[in-house]
């Protein structure tokens, strides 16, 4: 094995810590901008930047994002649990009150916005304690996506300006991405999308679950949510099914799965849907399959990450008790994946000439589909699962 791969197991992307001097004259020349380009006061400035000094833990998360990172066994393991679903189903009935008005309002059922405040913050015990300003400053200096960061800096001073949003500690805290509240809305979404919807004359997202549990559907119900719908269901594939047309990148229209034989388990056929579908088994052949539906693409407006969108999706099962898929997923695989791996995996894909896409260190779609083309070129079932040995495979050509 080549030595590289050892190497690279744990690493994380280098970065320059840049000199206290350096930082300064920066956030100088960028308060300035703020003023003169977005006509942000300076008093305005002087105060949301007071004490803002670069965070090179927040680099360090940036680089080692546990969907990414994180074998898909290893991540449901994290994000689900007994507990988790318990509470979910008191809050259920505790909280009835609100989802029947969600529900009346946005169609939208409860067992979803339960999973998204679990997964998010563990309903509501984890919001971050990380300085919002810091955070998106820190990532705007930082090169990898700082237009991004920046543009979501100028929506967090825009939401101080405002002055309408309520939180619980003297500055805005929240997670090192600059996401908050008890549904971790970043600032883009907070101004869009955030509502005071029990109308007492301010919008807290931390501690109001009116505010944030209705703002939550009020974003997902305009971003194309299907309330009459599911996420997907688990399937039964025929024997002869071709493992190269499974994969989020193969959408196709639900009588194009019906033609080929594929039902939900014990043979019922699958539910009705107007919109694209996919095949999708998350860890590979041998797992679990699933048909997903639009609403599990609609998550990926929300967190772009499958495994994000699948811990959604089955949380949301298992709080309405109908998860008896769940016993099949392997919790116990082991994480081998690095960020600076997996470009290395999408790089030499790419010198194969399978197109893997952007060396990001992000696997996504279309780094799936190469790996698919990959298998097939070495003849083994193209699921696009990648397994350690797969990955060690890849690596040494």
């Amino acid at each position: 094995m080549k030595k590289l791969i050892v190497t690279t197991l744990l690493a994380i992307s280098t970065f320059a810590t840049p000199t206290t001097t350096e930082f300064n004259n920066w956030l100088e020349s960028l308060k300035t901008e703020l003023n003169e380009k977005n006509g942000f006061s300076y008093a305005l400035l002087d105060e949301a930047f007071d004490g803002v000094t670069f965070n090179t833990d927040v680099i360090k998360y940036d680089r080692r994002q546990p969907e990414h990172v994180m074998s898909m066994g290893r991540y449901l393991n994290i994000v689900i649990s007994s507990e988790r679903v318990e509470k979910g189903q008191k809050y259920q009935r505790q909280l009835d009150d609100i989802f029947t008005q969600i529900r009346q309002d946005y169609n939208f059922q409860s067992r979803f916005l339960l999973s998204f405040w679990a997964l998010e913050t563990n309903f509501s015990s984890i919001t971050g304690k990380l300085d919002i300003i810091r955070s998106l400053t820190t990532l705007t200096y930082d090169g990898r996506r700082s237009a991004f960061f920046k543009k979501e800096l100028i929506n967090a001073l825009t939401m101080l300006d405002k002055g309408i949003y309520s939180y619980p500690t003297e500055r805005m805290q929240g997670s090192w991405a600059g996401a908050m509240g008890s549904t971790q809305f970043m600032p883009s979404t907070m101004l869009a999308y955030a509502i005071d919807y029990d109308q007492d004359g301010y919008i807290n997202m931390w501690e109001n679950r009116h505010d944030f549990l209705g703002s939550s559907a009020n974003f997902l119900s305009q971003v194309g949510w299907r309330g009459d719908e599911s996420w997907g269901h688990e399937i039964e594939l025929p024997q002869d099914f071709d493992y190269f047309h499974s994969g989020l990148k193969y959408k196709e229209d639900l009588q194009y799965w019906i033609d080929r034989d594929i039902t939900l388990k014990g043979g019922t056929q699958l539910p009705h849907t107007d919109g694209k579908t996919a095949i999708y088994l998350p860890q590979g052949a041998k797992g679990p399959a699933f048909i997903v539906y639009p609403n599990f693409f609609t998550i990926f407006k929300w967190n772009n990450s499958e495994k994000y969108a699948l811990g959604i999706g089955v949380l949301s099962d298992l709080i309405n008790n109908r998860a008896d898929y769940f016993s099949k997923f392997n919790l116990n695989e082991k994480s081998f994946m690095s960020f600076e791996m997996a470009k290395q995996i999408q790089a030499k894909l790419n010198e194969l000439g399978h197109d893997a896409g952007p060396v990001d260190g992000i696997p996504g779609k279309q780094t799936t589909a190469a790996i698919q083309r990959y298998q097939v070129s070495i003849g083994q079932i193209p699921d696009g699962y990648l397994t350690k040995e797969l990955a060690e495979e890849i690596l040494s050509k």
